[in-house]
């Protein structure tokens, strides 16, 4: 009587086991990938209160400035045209650069930006801009923030008190 396997029931069971891990492997990298698009929107979420809550301050102290770090503020005098809401924008930036949030799909890319069109390209970036109020540059501007994931792009008008004319 023998005693062991046969090298037919060793490649089976060999078999086996690869078609587990092959399929375990795709469903880690759908949670990978599922995650990385969770920590994105929880950013943009973040920057969205921030921004909103930035800009009801400025409008609550009826003007001056508000100060977001030691080395970053923003100019609640500002005229509302498409040159001051882009440096507004570049300050909002760099303050949450200064915070160091990621790009939680790939850390060689920043994880904001403030850029015209054409900045959607890469998963788990946002992106700062800003676009005319209802009715054109003449009614004002306000500002738009993008989040791109690898299944969608999120996109946040925001419209401080007083910024769009009626």
């Amino acid at each position: 009587m023998k005693k062991g396997f046969t090298l037919i029931e060793l490649l089976v069971t060999l078999a086996i086991i690869g078609t587990l891990i092959g399929v375990g492997i795709f469903i880690y990298n759908g949670y990978v990938k599922s995650a990385k698009a969770s920590a994105t929107i929880t950013q943009f979420k973040m920057v969205e209160n921030h921004i909103k809550n930035t800009l009801a301050l400025c409008f609550t102290k009826g003007g001056g400035s508000v100060k977001l770090n030691d080395s970053r503020s923003i100019d609640c005098d500002a005229a509302n045209n498409k040159s001051n809401v882009i440096s507004m924008l570049d300050s909002f930036k760099n303050y949450y650069l200064d915070q160091s949030i990621k790009n939680p799909y790939d850390n060689s890319h920043d994880a904001i930006v403030r850029t015209g069109s054409g900045g959607d390209k890469v998963d788990g970036r946002l992106r700062l801009d800003e676009t005319e109020c209802p009715g054109g540059y003449s009614k004002g501007t306000m500002i738009s923030l993008r989040a791109k994931t690898h299944k969608e792009l999120k996109l946040s008008l925001i419209e401080p008190a007083g910024w769009c004319q009626k």
